[in-house]
């Protein structure tokens, strides 16, 4: 069995904690986590789930705390003790990178670099590294490791050549993309009862105002929340901060179909993955929708339903786990067969 040290930012990233979920599903204590990420674990306080974003829903508070030894890691990684070493959440562990990522490059040991910002500049191409001289000549991440980013358009090309070129012509760096993922614990196993058409928060003012709908957040707990989308033959969403958001992946893990306002306007490059009109109504406005909404008939909302239901779970923590460790090389022993039962 493979192990597996992920260097964590002590605040909560989708992206790292969602990779990190599906690490320790699959692989027990041989997935490490430094520091620890308190709010990952059923041992979580209620304050320390509190500070975390969006209430510490959908991914929080979910893993069992297993005795982890974490002394010493940076010697022990250096020793060879770790098939992977993985830095996430690299706009908050670039200090962390910048001490260890040459050691352990130098020391021939397998990284992997993730990004999950918001923002579509690389590290360290931001004002926030340009602005301050003394991080000019910080290690590159790019040429040493693999490189896994959410959020990328043309225009992490041209932050990645300083602003110097188009972004037709700017680097590449060799980004990879990645999306968030959800716990399978998370996902229905088949599709609830529907009793109305759209869930208390809807995200998109437009619509929100038409159908009496909450645009802010409308739920004191996670319960109360699945709950409402279970019962919505539909969900909203739309793009945030970015265009991946654990909203898509919670509506279509909870049995409702996603409709994301301003789908195609996405970069191809850039996560959400696989949404398409096999699984999700893409709109422009609410006209559009509500009419979409309305020429639908039963059979096919029942296919939107399973394809959305499909989508979330080819989006689970395990799956994103499974497909970073085969990106970086990192064979998973296959599991056991079943034995044959050769009857009496």
């Amino acid at each position: 069995m493979p192990r597996i040290l992920l260097l964590t930012a002590n605040h909560e990233d989708y992206l790292s904690d969602g990779l990190f979920h599906g690490l320790r599903t699959l692989l027990g204590a041989d997935a490490v986590d430094y520091p620890k990420a308190e709010y990952l674990y059923d041992t979580v306080t209620p304050a320390a789930l509190g500070r975390v974003r969006g209430g510490g829903f959908t991914l929080y508070g979910l893993l069992p705390d297993l005795s982890v030894d974490r002394d010493h890691l940076l010697p022990r990684a250096l020793d060879g003790e770790f098939d992977l070493v993985v830095f996430g959440d690299i706009w908050r562990t670039f200090g962390l990178w910048a001490e260890w990522g040459p050691q352990l490059h130098a020391a021939g040991v397998a990284m992997a670099v993730v990004d999950g910002s918001d923002r579509v500049e690389p590290y360290p191409y931001a004002g926030v590294w340009w602005r301050r001289r003394c991080w000019w000549l910080l290690p590159r991440a790019h040429n040493r490791a693999p490189y896994f980013k959410r959020e990328i358009t043309p225009l992490s090309r041209w932050f990645a050549s300083y602003l110097m070129l188009p972004p037709a012509l700017g680097r590449t760096l060799g980004l990879r993309p990645i999306s968030f993922s959800i716990p399978a614990e998370k996902i229905l196993d088949s599709p609830p009862a529907k009793d109305k058409d759209f869930p208390r928060h809807v995200v998109d003012a437009e619509l929100a105002a038409r159908v009496d709908g909450q645009e802010q957040h409308a739920f004191e707990t996670e319960s109360d929340y699945r709950a409402d989308l279970q019962r919505s033959r539909f969900g909203i969403t739309t793009k945030r901060e970015g265009w991946d958001a654990l909203r898509h992946y919670e509506i279509a893990a909870n049995g409702a179909v996603p409709c994301f306002r301003g789908l195609e306007r996405k970069p191809t490059t850039c996560a959400p993955f696989g949404l398409d009109s096999s699984n999700c109504i893409a709109y422009r406005d609410a006209d559009e929708l509500l009419a979409r909404i309305g020429a639908l008939d039963e059979q096919q909302y029942r296919a939107l339903q399973a394809g959305a239901l499909a989508w979330a779970r080819a989006s689970s923590t395990v799956v994103r786990a499974r497909e970073l460790l085969d990106a970086c090389g990192v064979p998973m022993p296959m599991p056991a067969p079943a034995p044959i039962d050769e009857g009496p």
